[in-house]
């Protein structure tokens, strides 16, 4: 039986669809149904392993009964960004509706991923192993890399998206707002006029959205995702509909709230490697603490590394190899940098 939904309605003709997620620490996650002519729906939440439960598809009909609809009246699906949690239902929602799939190209690498998961776990592997980890903790951390069981189909998407696409929904015209760092395939719908955003996991109310690094994928992850704050902070918008938690306002003190956490990570990190070089998991440990559980210590290892590597971007940082043959950072000095 699925739970008791009710109706939500954060803004005239936007309903917030909340549906369960299989996470201890992450509940819930938002969907978000724009009412017209051709309804369209944004995000889709997850696939659930529990066939007991019919995968989650009651919980989302329950939802949308909630609102006098039906998943059959989308006409169109928008994913946020390719996450388990925002497109795992996608290949189930598309065959059971009849809608088209909507995502940014830059999607392509997260779907090769859940295609073939054990080539992404043998490139983690080999990167942690260069980065200090070994033996049984380098097993543990890789133990949640394969998800495949909370997707329900890889699909492609029927609409490629760069950005800058525009779309009316009702008396509303949204545009698509490319806004990568969390997921390099990011996009945030847009309403100027009444400065609407639903913003994915780009801008949260109370948690800063997680920032990976991965071998081979973007060079400057935590840059791409500041510059973003920044073009979100610009917009300035006055109601945030985010994919996690409560909509809130004042999205622009948000964007900058989650930016000055992040300088102050920086600024951690060069702390710790201001008077001898350390490994990543060094730095990890120093900065999160050592009492982590293994998919924690992959999520901080990773925004580490993300972190790391804005920092040599901009030559604060080098990364050398010590004489076992793992990198280390060490701090650049200001005469290095001049």
């Amino acid at each position: 039986m699925p739970r008791e939904h009710r109706r939500r309605e954060p803004a005239p003709g936007i309903f917030r669809l909340v549906l369960p997620l299989p996470v201890p620490e992450l509940d819930r996650v938002n969907a978000y149904l724009l009412v017209g002519d051709e309804p369209i729906l944004v995000d889709c939440g997850m696939y659930s392993p529990d066939e007991a439960k019919d995968h989650g598809w009651s919980e989302i009909e329950a939802a949308f009964a909630a609102h006098g609809m039906s998943p059959g009246d989308v006409k169109h699906l928008l994913i946020t960004h390719p996450h388990i949690d925002h497109y795992g239902m996608a290949g189930r929602f598309v065959a059971e509706t009849g809608c088209d799939l909507w995502m940014h190209q830059e999607a392509e690498s997260d779907l090769e991923m859940y295609r073939n998961p054990r080539a992404v776990v043998d490139q983690l592997r080999a990167m942690f192993k260069d980065h200090g980890v070994s033996g049984d903790a380098l097993d543990e951390l890789l133990e949640y890399e394969d998800v495949r069981i909370l997707i329900s189909d890889v699909i492609e998407p029927d609409r490629a998206l760069k950005g800058g696409e525009r779309f009316k929904v009702g008396d509303r015209e949204w545009e698509v707002v490319f806004t990568p760092g969390h997921s390099r395939a990011h996009v945030c719908p847009w309403s100027a006029d009444d400065r609407i955003l639903i913003s994915g996991d780009h801008l949260l109310p109370t948690i800063t959205p997680h920032i990976d690094f991965k071998r081979g994928e973007d060079e400057d992850p935590l840059g791409d995702f500041l510059e973003s704050l920044a073009k979100v902070e610009r917009l300035d918008p006055s109601l945030v509909l985010p994919g996690h938690g409560h909509p809130f306002e004042e999205g622009a003190e948000r964007a900058r709230i989650i930016e000055r956490h992040h300088d102050r990570r920086l600024g951690s990190i060069v702390q710790v490697i201001r008077n001898e070089p350390q490994t990543a998991e060094q730095i990890t440990n120093e900065i999160f603490g050592t009492e982590l559980l293994h998919f924690q210590k992959r999520l901080a290892l990773g925004e580490a590394l993300a972190h790391l590597a804005y920092l040599r971007q901009r030559g604060e940082v080098e990364r050398i190899k010590n004489q076992d043959g793992v990198y280390v950072y060490k701090k650049v000095s200001r005469k290095q940098q001049s």
